[in-house]
This record gives C-alpha cells, sequence and structure tokens, in this order.
C-alpha cells in the first residue's frame, strides 16, 4: 500500500493592501514551482471561509501539497 505525506502552505491575500495587480498569484505560482522542484505535487488550492465577514473571500489561500512516502 503506497503511502504518503502531505504539506500545507498559506498564502496571505494582499486585499486592502496597495500592491500590483497580480502579486498573491504570482506567489503562489512561485511557491508551487519550488515544491514542485523538491519532489512536492500540488494537491488542491483552497480559499477558507472567513469567520469575519462570513464569506467565501481570498484572505488568505491554503495550498496541499502531496509526495510518496
Amino acid at each position: 500500500m503506497q503511502k504518503y505525506e502531505y504539506k500545507f502552505v498559506e498564502v496571505k491575500s494582499e486585499l486592502g493592501i496597495k500592491v500590483k495587480k497580480g502579486d498573491t498569484f504570482e506567489k503562489c505560482k512561485q511557491i508551487i514551482t519550488e515544491e514542485a522542484e523538491q519532489g512536492w505535487k500540488l494537491k488542491q488550492v483552497l480559499v477558507p471561509f472567513n469567520e469575519t465577514t462570513y464569506k467565501y473571500e481570498p484572505y488568505c489561500y491554503q495550498i496541499i501539497f502531496e509526495r510518496e512516502l
């Protein structure tokens, strides 16, 4: 039976901060590329529920990676 390990990375969104459009997306791409070079496979990207506003809005992105042990 195959066994896997998982890695979780949280990337804060740039909402409300004056940054160049697309910076958060570029940061996510950079993390995914760097982790792939280390043998991690992208499993899923989540946008968690914001308990402050009660909405699914991107205050952060949670990136989940998987690799076989």
